[in-house]
């Protein structure tokens, strides 16, 4: 709900932001009357552009607390503390630029004027190609970085505006009345749709460069560490068949509860070595198998896929949802899950349990030995990536 909201806020206010870019010198020409706009063309215009900086302002310290959280903001805590200021300024120097094209042609035939037309456009041009770094970017990068973009653009909402304002008054001035601008009004749907479609495309861009500097980053510690991951793709097949013998495991895994050391009389303490010894485990015909399930995950949606040498790993705007471990006669689910449900899971089924190992309380582990039923294994799965794919 709170995403819907968001996206909602981010359509409206690109709606009002995109106003900027029309004159309000001649309103009657679209079949309307409303007078007050032209008289306070210049005050409702910096609203606006106040609207925008406190969209900046705000959204910048959810980023921020979301980026401490999580390590990354969201698509739409990050869309509304960048995308209205940015928004403001190709309006603002697209309304300068069709009004100094309108008064090169029919009034100020200079070589000035041509070149105040020439560079409002590159302006514009400008901001779109240093946009992917203010934008794109503004997820990842720490929080000194999200100040100096946020910086950037609150400065460009300054002087675009005062651009924009110089101009109407020392070159257009008494000619703004006369100015013919009644296909200005098409700007609003063209910056819409120029602003949609670059974010879409900055979006895959950033992803595909995410995605091989990930790969990167994982081939450079394959090569200096003993362990090596791998980030692979849905078309790589992944099989394990390797039986691992659970009693290393047991070994390996168990830690001595600290309580343990604080029982200061021996007659408190367990009086049988079997107190400390874990119960062998009955193991059943394994549904679904763990290659099974490593397919199921992989095809669910935007998932990415991590393989170390003993688990495998699956992300999902890299943001880890599951880890899968593979013993042979049993596997091993840690899996991140809203925290009343899985305590539901902890009291129905007694081989699940919190992960102890993070920090994190939505975080639980699973040991499927065959006792866990398989719809009860897919609905972790797809609620899990679910509940934290945003």
């Amino acid at each position: 709900m709170k995403k819907f909201f968001g996206y909602l806020l981010l359509i409206v206010s690109i709606l009002i932001i995109t106003v900027v870019s029309v004159p309000f010198n001649n309103i009657s020409q679209w079949g309307f009357e409303l007078p007050f706009l032209t008289t306070y063309e210049l005050l409702i215009k910096a609203i606006i552009g106040g609207f925008s900086i406190v969209l900046g302002v705000v959204f910048f310290f959810v980023s921020n607390k979301q980026y401490k959280e999580d390590g990354s903001a969201t698509n739409c805590a990050r869309n509304l503390a960048v995308i209205p200021m940015f928004t403001y300024s190709i309006a603002a120097m697209t309304y300068t630029g069709f009004l100094a094209l309108q008064l090169y042609r029919y009034f100020i035939t200079t070589q000035i004027q041509l070149f105040l037309f020439i560079g409002s456009i590159g302006i514009v041009l400008a901001l779109f190609v240093i946009g992917y770094i203010l934008i794109m970017e503004y997820k990842k990068t720490s929080s000194l970085g999200r100040l100096i973009r946020s910086l950037i653009l609150f400065a460009s909402v300054l002087a675009t505006a005062a651009f924009s304002y110089v101009h109407l008054v020392s070159r257009v001035g008494d000619n703004y009345p006369s100015i013919g601008t009644s296909k200005a009004i098409f700007a609003i749907p063209f910056l819409i749709v120029a602003i949609t479609g670059y974010l879409i495309l900055g979006n895959l861009i950033y992803k595909k460069a995410s995605e091989n500097e990930e790969i990167e980053k994982e081939l450079q510690g394959s090569n200096s560490k003993e362990k090596s991951s791998a980030i692979v793709s849905k078309e790589q097949p992944i099989t394990t068949k390797e039986n691992i013998d659970p009693t290393d495991i047991v070994f390996a895994d168990v830690a001595v509860d600290p309580e343990f050391s604080k029982m200061a009389s021996v007659n408190n303490q367990p009086n049988s070595i079997e107190y400390y010894i874990e119960k062998p485990k009955m193991f059943k015909p394994l549904n679904p198998t763990f290659d099974e399930l490593v397919a199921y995950v992989r095809e669910l949606p935007q998932v990415v896929t991590k393989l170390d040498d003993d688990r495998v790993t699956f992300y999902v705007d890299r943001k880890p949802f599951l880890v899968l471990m593979n013993f042979g006669n049993y596997y091993r689910m840690a899996f991140k899950y809203d925290l009343e449900q899985g305590i539901r899971l902890i009291i129905k089924y007694p081989t699940i349990s919190k992960n102890k190992s993070t920090k994190d309380e939505l975080w639980f582990k699973a040991n499927n030995y065959g006792d866990i039923p398989k719809e009860v294994i897919y609905s972790i799965v797809k609620t899990a990536h679910n509940n934290f794919s945003n």
